[in-house]
């Protein structure tokens, strides 16, 4: 069986070094910025990293043959991680989600141990948004998508009945 593990937590929490020591088959978002050995972040690229990143673990399960792949990202929250787990069901692959969150270290010493010179105060926002229990979507991530299909202005009943779950 194929397995997909997601290692998320804060950044400095030491999701790279775990990543690496459980499988070959590891990337990350943050490795999209990589170049030439240099770290180069530019957030109006993030959304095209996630995608890169999305991408490769496909690729390595498909191309490169691996049997464990590892994605390492901050994944503070599940809607950060659904297309994920969507393609584990779809795929059949074994999905085990490891959460870091701090490892234990204050926002000061994840600061002091962060590789990627994130700043201080997106780590302390990054900690208040971090949802533990990441197996209970939030209403805004079960919503979200039907408002965005049927228009804000739908109700909760027209929206049921257009996906088949309302009684008539």
């Amino acid at each position: 069986m194929l397995n997909l593990v997601l290692v998320r937590g804060l950044p400095g929490s030491g999701k790279s070094s775990l990543a690496a020591s459980l499988s070959d088959h590891n990337v990350a978002a943050d490795d999209y910025f990589m170049e030439d050995g240099v770290y180069n972040f530019d957030p109006t690229k993030l959304r095209d990293a996630h995608a890169w990143c999305f991408e490769m673990m496909v690729a390595d399960f498909t191309e490169s043959g691996a049997k464990t792949v590892v994605v390492h990202n901050t994944f503070t929250q599940r809607w950060e991680f659904q297309d994920y787990i969507e393609f584990a069901r779809r795929e059949n692959i074994r999905l085990t989600v490891v959460s870091l969150f701090d490892n234990g270290l204050s926002d000061e010493e994840l600061f002091d141990r962060c590789t990627h010179d994130v700043p201080f105060k997106t780590i302390v926002a990054m900690r208040g948004r971090y949802t533990h229990d990441w197996r209970i979507p939030s209403v805004q991530e079960v919503v979200g998508p039907l408002l965005k299909k049927y228009g804000e202005l739908a109700t909760l009943s027209e929206i049921g009945r257009a996906e088949g779950w309302w009684p008539n």
